[in-house]
Order: C-alpha cells, then sequence, then structure tokens
C-alpha cells in the first residue's frame, strides 16, 4: 500500500537521477543544483507520507516535519531504529540549503547524497507498508 505522496517522491527523484546523470555528462552545476533540489523535494513528499501512516498530520515547513519525526522516534522503537530524523535533516543542510541555495555542492558527497536518497525512500515506503498493515 502507498500514500497519496510516495507515488510522487518516486518520479520526482527519478527527474533528479536523470538531472544528476546530464550533470555527470556536461558538469554543468545547474543539473546538480536542480537535481539535489529534486531529491530534497522528493524526500519531503516521502516524508509526508511517512507522517500520515503514523497518524500524524503531514505539516507545513521542514521545522514542523522534523518536529513531527523527531516525536515519532521517542514514541516509538522500532521506527527509531530507522534513523529518518538524522537523515532528513542531512538532506535538507546538504542537498537544500548547502548546494541548491548556497551553490556549495561538495563532491563527492552531493552526487552521493543523491543516489542514497533512494535508501531513504525505500525506507518511507518499508515503515508505510508495515504501519498499513
Amino acid at each position: 500500500m502507498m500514500g497519496k505522496y510516495l507515488d510522487d517522491a518516486k518520479a520526482m527523484y527519478n527527474y533528479a537521477r536523470i538531472e544528476l546523470q546530464q550533470w555527470q555528462d556536461t558538469n554543468d552545476e545547474i543539473l546538480l543544483r536542480d537535481a539535489a533540489e529534486k531529491t530534497w523535494g522528493a524526500v519531503t513528499l516521502a516524508t509526508n507520507d511517512l507522517l500520515e501512516s503514523y497518524d500524524r498530520r503531514a505539516p507545513r515547513g521542514t521545522g514542523a516535519r522534523k518536529s513531527e519525526l523527531h516525536a515519532l522516534e521517542r514514541s516509538n522503537r522500532r521506527f527509531r531504529a530507522f534513523r529518518m530524523l538524522t537523515a532528513f535533516s542531512s538532506m535538507e543542510a546538504n542537498l537544500h540549503n548547502d548546494c541548491f541555495y548556497d551553490g556549495d555542492c561538495r563532491l563527492p558527497l552531493i552526487p552521493d547524497l543523491i543516489e542514497d536518497a533512494r535508501e531513504y525512500l525505500d525506507d518511507v515506503e518499508s515503515l508505510v507498508n508495515r504501519q498499513g498493515a
């Protein structure tokens, strides 16, 4: 069972992967920055699905999402083992803030994080499916 945001998150992530490949072919920094931001968007959408699957409202704003993830980790040991708040915060800082906004796209960190975001999406899907079962 997939929630209403996860399909969109996966589609956005696939666009990010295309831009990452284009960046690798051209070294055009704009493509890397766009891929980083699309990846961040995918992570945000997936997080909305995750929160709603645990009967939490998908909040507006990154700070509110962090608060909800923190609350889930404090109340649910199984959820805490996935360290979703740590992953979410790292992607926000590196992909969204540093790379997209500030143009500080450290190599190979940013391409690696874009690749690793797939694991975040897979973890969300696993947690959503377990919760809905």
